[in-house]
Parts: C-alpha cells; sequence; structure tokens
C-alpha cells in the first residue's frame, strides 16, 4: 500500500471534517448532517450506471487494475536494472557481434525487450524494429490510458449529478411547502446531493485519475527508454553513448542510482 495517497484523503477528508467541528463549535454529531442516504445514491448510485453506458465492458475490466496501480506499490520494468541490462547487452554485441546476443535472449525476463532484440539478432532493417516496436508501446499507451480516463469521466459526472439531485430535492420540498418550519431543513438536504458530488469528484475520482497518469507516464518512458537502446543496439553505438541516451529518460533520484551503480566495480 503507497502510504502517500492514504495519507492525502486522511488530510483532505480531515480538514473538512475538521471545519465542520469548528463551525458547530465542536460537535461530533454535526458531521452526521452530511451523511444523507438520498444524496449519496443519487451520486454513487447515478455515476455507476452512467459510467457502464459510457464504456464498454472489457474497457471497465481495466478499473481494478487501475485503482491497484494508484493504491499499491504495483512494479512495471525497473528502470535502472533496464537500463543496465542493455548496457550489458550493448557491451557483448560490440565484442562478440550482434549474434552473439541470440544465447542470452532465453534469459530476459521482459518479453518486450526480449522481442526487440530477437528481430535486432534477426538482422531486421533499424526503421522497421522502431516502427513495430513504437506500434505496440502506442497499443501499450491506449490500454493502461483506459483507467484514469474513467476517473476522470467520474470526475466529470459527478458534479453534474450533484445538481441533477439537488435540482430533484427542490422539486420535492416546493411540492410539500406546507410547513414553513421544516424548509430550512429540506433545502439543507437537497444541496448536499451537491455537496457530495462536488467532493467526490475534486477529492477522490479526480486525485486518483491524475495519480494514475503519474505511474502510466513511468511506465510509457521506460518503454522508450527501451526502444532507443535496442536501436542503438542495433546500430553498434558505443556503451557510452547508449549510457547517456538511457539517462535522459531517468528521473533525478534513477539517475543518481545509475551513475552510483556505474560507479561501483562489479
Amino acid at each position: 500500500m503507497q502510504l502517500s495517497i492514504i495519507a492525502g484523503f486522511v488530510i483532505s477528508f480531515g480538514a473538512l471534517c475538521l471545519s465542520v467541528m469548528i463551525e458547530s463549535e465542536w460537535n461530533i454529531h454535526a458531521l452526521g448532517a452530511f451523511f444523507n442516504q438520498s444524496a449519496m445514491i443519487t451520486i454513487f448510485g447515478g455515476i455507476s450506471g452512467v459510467i457502464v453506458v459510457a464504456f464498454p465492458v472489457d474497457e471497465l475490466k481495466e478499473i481494478p487494475g487501475a485503482l491497484k496501480k494508484a493504491f499499491m506499490n504495483v512494479e512495471g520494468v525497473n528502470m535502472v536494472v533496464m537500463a543496465n541490462k542493455l548496457l550489458a547487452l550493448a557491451q557483448k554485441s560490440r565484442q562478440e557481434g550482434i549474434l552473439a546476443l541470440e544465447g542470452e535472449l532465453p534469459n530476459l525476463e521482459d518479453d518486450w525487450m526480449r522481442k526487440g532484440l530477437q528481430m535486432v539478432v534477426d538482422g531486421i532493417d533499424r526503421a522497421v524494429i522502431r516502427d513495430v516496436m513504437e506500434q505496440e508501446l502506442d497499443e501499450f499507451s491506449r490500454k493502461i490510458g483506459i483507467g484514469p480516463e474513467i476517473f476522470q469521466q467520474l470526475g466529470g459526472f459527478a458534479p453534474t449529478l450533484g445538481i441533477i439531485g439537488t435540482v430533484m430535492g427542490l422539486v420535492n420540498m416546493l411540492a410539500h411547502m406546507e410547513d414553513a418550519s421544516k424548509l430550512g431543513g429540506a433545502i439543507s438536504v437537497a444541496f448536499l446531493a451537491t455537496f457530495w458530488g462536488i467532493l467526490s469528484a475534486n477529492l477522490i475520482f479526480l486525485p486518483i485519475a491524475a495519480r494514475i497518469k503519474v505511474k502510466n507516464t513511468e511506465l510509457s518512458l521506460t518503454r522508450q527508454a527501451m526502444i532507443e537502446g535496442i536501436l542503438s543496439i542495433h546500430a553498434g553505438e558505443s556503451v557510452r553513448i547508449l549510457e547517456e541516451k538511457l539517462k535522459v529518460f531517468m528521473n533525478h533520484e534513477q539517475r543518481e542510482k545509475f551513475d552510483t551503480e556505474r560507479a561501483t566495480p562489479a
């Protein structure tokens, strides 16, 4: 579990609860006024139906994986490990020739790297290798982009459903105006749908979408670095040139770890 996302939710919801308690002179029961069943059913029930209409079932199956990516430390291809492996293969290729890489292919854990290097060993043209791998990267990016897109759409639907719920509440209130003493409570209940719509969008759905996008960017960058590494090996470029190319795709922390490992004798 990634503690940062839990901390973020605790801080944001805690701040809201604290502000309510301050306004109510520290009456904890005041929080109960915000938990209205009809409002929450309107929002969370409504968006459940809307999202089924908006996305095919095959794409909805990506939601669990997207949530796992947001909340858990899901390991993809480690950028530093991948870079070091490519450098070792580049060194072997320059010393023993491209065909020497064929014996290394069964030992590669990443299917994508194995497929790319197999094309290099088979003597396929550089432009063709780039075209094939970039097309596969586009499809990979499209697939992992479904998850954040769903949560982005949820963040757009929720406030609108909140307004619908508020209008429904006001209509119901106006239809029963015999007792003027109950109007204040009825109005507050009506606006709770808008409250939950805006809250769920801005404190749940949109932040989760943004977090998944950050994770997806890291995954795509690693794949882009892999493409450049494989094409560099194909071109027979020096290990030093490949090293500098790979460092372009690394963040500060990854670059420091990479430089440290490269400077440490094996």
